[in-house]
């Protein structure tokens, strides 16, 4: 359960690093090719206010169970 913040990302080989915002309390997402292979480090907090909730996007997709959550709270 990560930490409301942005997160670096290094994906296992096939992509150049890049960055994201996670909520507290959401799963980290898996990679769409390297599944549970990508790494995430914390390069700062913010306030929870101030993020938009994260995206299924081209690289990153969400994980099963925080898609769940999601579907039940809205």
């Amino acid at each position: 359960m990560p930490q409301t913040g942005i997160y670096r990302i290094d994906h296992d080989s096939h992509r150049l690093m890049h960055e994201v915002t996670l909520s507290a309390g959401d799963v980290f997402p898996r990679c769409k090719q390297c599944g549970n292979q990508v790494k995430f480090e914390l390069l700062r907090t913010v306030n929870d206010q101030s993020v938009v909730p994260f995206r299924d996007g081209e690289i990153l997709e969400e994980c099963p169970e925080t898609a769940k959550a999601h579907k039940q709270a809205g």
